[in-house]
């Protein structure tokens, strides 16, 4: 089960990203290291270690991301205008995302409800 203050590594699911400029698609998997409540920020961090599912996940990797310095060359070669996460230098194989509540309070039992709806335990 997901908690705050979990201890344990568990492998997760992703159903949908946590924001929408996020490179995680529906169907990636990686290891929750850490979930824990932020004071200073007011929200949960939820810490993510994709390295043992790379192979796997870049099937799920999409073209969304615009030209930037890592894309020069390859836009040079393909004539692309997207590019993946990967391709862009915005993937990092160990990734922390965000969740707040409605109301940016601590809801221990509001995260193991909502939480579901971005990823679930495999």
């Amino acid at each position: 089960m997901i908690t705050v203050d979990m201890i344990k590594a568990i492998k997760v699911t992703f159903l949908k990203p946590f924001f929408e400029d996020d490179f995680v698609e529906r169907g990636m998997q990686a290891w929750l290291t850490k979930v824990a409540w932020c004071n200073q920020k007011e929200l949960y961090e939820l810490y993510f270690d994709f390295s043992d599912f790379e192979e796997e996940n870049k099937k799920y990797f999409t073209c969304t991301y615009y030209p930037n310095i890592h894309t020069t060359e390859l836009e040079q070669k393909t004539g692309r205008t997207l590019f993946t996460a990967i391709e862009a230098g915005m993937y990092h194989p160990k990734q922390c995302f965000y969740w707040s509540t409605k109301d940016g309070m601590r809801n221990d039992s509001e995260f193991a409800t909502k939480i579901t709806e971005y990823i679930i335990e495999d």
